[in-house]
């Protein structure tokens, strides 16, 4: 099976270490990231549209209660939530970092908080676990 992630088309597994090189390679040479790797605030526009609420992948569950209990109770009682595995273990994400991130070169790291530096401001990630100088 074949994918299509930037500038490259990969043939079978993709590991993590191939996908951040293929963004970085990417938008290097000037292409355009496909929508589903684009900066955020290309896509949302935040400085030019007023949101009342952004929420977090991370915290989707308490996001999407939080925004659905504003609505009128006739809106909101037609949506279920996805309710998570309560038997599926949490993992704190400075350990996910650690093992997706042990085979990237600092290289390609540094160029992606370059990439997606103003996406963490904007959205109040931390970029300087990865890079302090960035």
């Amino acid at each position: 099976m074949a994918a299509k992630l930037g500038a490259v088309v990969f043939v079978g597994n993709v590991s993590f270490s191939e996908f951040t090189r293929d963004i970085v390679d990417t938008w290097s040479a000037g292409i355009e990231l496909d929508k589903h790797w684009r900066e955020q605030h290309k896509l949302c526009h935040p400085c030019h549209i007023k949101y009342d609420f952004i929420g977090r992948f991370e915290h989707y569950g308490d996001d999407a209660r939080r925004v659905l209990a504003k609505l009128p109770k006739p809106a909101w009682s037609v949506f279920r939530l996805p309710v998570a595995n309560p038997s599926h273990r949490r993992v704190p994400l400075s350990q996910q970092r650690e093992k997706y991130y042990a085979k990237v070169s600092r290289d390609i790291v540094r160029n992606l908080i370059r990439i997606y530096k103003i996406d963490y401001e904007l959205f109040g990630y931390d970029y300087r676990w990865a890079c302090s100088s960035c």
